[in-house]
């Protein structure tokens, strides 16, 4: 069990070495910006299988994510969806033309930590179209 958890934030490190965030300058250009104004620190994830868990997909999955980000209070918490791959080839591979996006509160660091989020549907999940987004300059507001 104990190797399991260290196999998974090895491969969650891994990924933020090798993908990183997107340089500020590019922060809401094109990339995908969270920008938290609640006041306290929220934890958010979206798939990056963009068949699955976007809207009407809105289940969650039955397994925790690799890689839930965390967004303090304020600035914005870039991602480089949106610059690879765009976010065209993003919305023609989307179900309804919506992306979703899911906010938590708490972060789940255990199986049984995300069956209680998804039970009890701990969750406020945001569904953008591509206009919106182009419209908020690829910015998405928690709450």
């Amino acid at each position: 069990m104990k190797t399991n958890i260290i196999q998974k934030y090895l491969i969650v490190i891994i990924s933020l070495i090798l993908f990183g965030c997107p340089s500020d300058e590019m922060d809401g250009a094109k990339s995908l910006c969270i920008k938290n104004t609640s006041g306290a620190t929220i934890f958010f994830w979206f798939s990056y299988d963009f068949d699955n868990y976007h809207y009407p997909n809105i289940i969650l999955p039955e397994n925790i994510p690799l890689l839930i980000r965390g967004a303090g209070n304020g600035g914005c918490v870039g991602n480089d969806v949106g610059q690879s791959p765009s976010w065209e080839n993003v919305f023609s591979q989307l179900p309804n033309g919506k992306f979703s996006i899911y906010f938590f509160d708490k972060l789940a660091t255990t199986q049984e930590e995300w069956e209680d989020i998804r039970v009890n549907h701990m969750v406020l999940r945001k569904d953008v179209t591509l206009e919106e987004l182009e419209n908020s300059n690829f910015t998405i507001f928690y709450p």
